[in-house]
């Protein structure tokens, strides 16, 4: 095996065995970094709360400057703050400056999971007129979680009619 050296010139994706253009198997168009301050403390929390598994990590010096979580079907990478290179922490307090949606088979469970290991719940479980049964927590690291169970099997149309009726009684009141 070759090592590709750091280039500036213009290339396109590959397609191979763990490659489909240019996206690595496993992996979707997008996925999300984020930096959070205690990052290895955060990938424990991630695995043991949300089933993650850590597919690598790469430390400077013992800090975590980059870490690859699989959550299933989709996946997280973090690292430790890095003023050099922009990447600051969320805010202290209740406030999030960004929050990220997690599907699971139960809500609940994760929700009590992620409560035990220190994370705020900051919406209660409920069933949304989406579909979904949801909760949102705020994290020990300052990210704010959508947690999610689909348990009415809708389409796409079908939820967002729903929500949209419901947004509508909203601004009625």
């Amino acid at each position: 095996m070759t090592t590709q050296q750091n280039t500036t010139e213009p290339t396109t994706g590959v397609t191979g065995d763990h490659t489909t253009d240019g996206i690595p198997h496993g992996l979707t168009s997008l996925t999300p970094f984020i930096a959070v301050s205690n990052a290895k403390q955060a990938i424990e929390f991630y695995t043991s709360v949300f089933g993650a598994r850590l597919v690598d990590a790469t430390e400077f010096s013992g800090v975590v400057v980059h870490a690859d979580l699989d959550f299933g079907t989709g996946h997280l990478q973090l690292g430790e703050p890095n003023e050099e290179y922009g990447l600051i922490a969320a805010p202290d307090g209740p406030a999030a400056c960004y929050s990220l949606g997690f599907y699971c088979p139960s809500a609940d469970e994760v929700v009590a999971k992620a409560e035990a290991a220190g994370a705020t719940v900051r919406e209660p479980l409920t069933t949304f007129v989406s579909g979904d049964r949801f909760a949102s927590i705020l994290d020990p690291f300052g990210v704010r979680w959508s947690v999610m169970t689909r348990v009415e099997d809708l389409s796409e149309e079908q939820s967002a009619q729903r929500v949209a009726e419901w947004a509508a009684s909203q601004s009625d009141s």
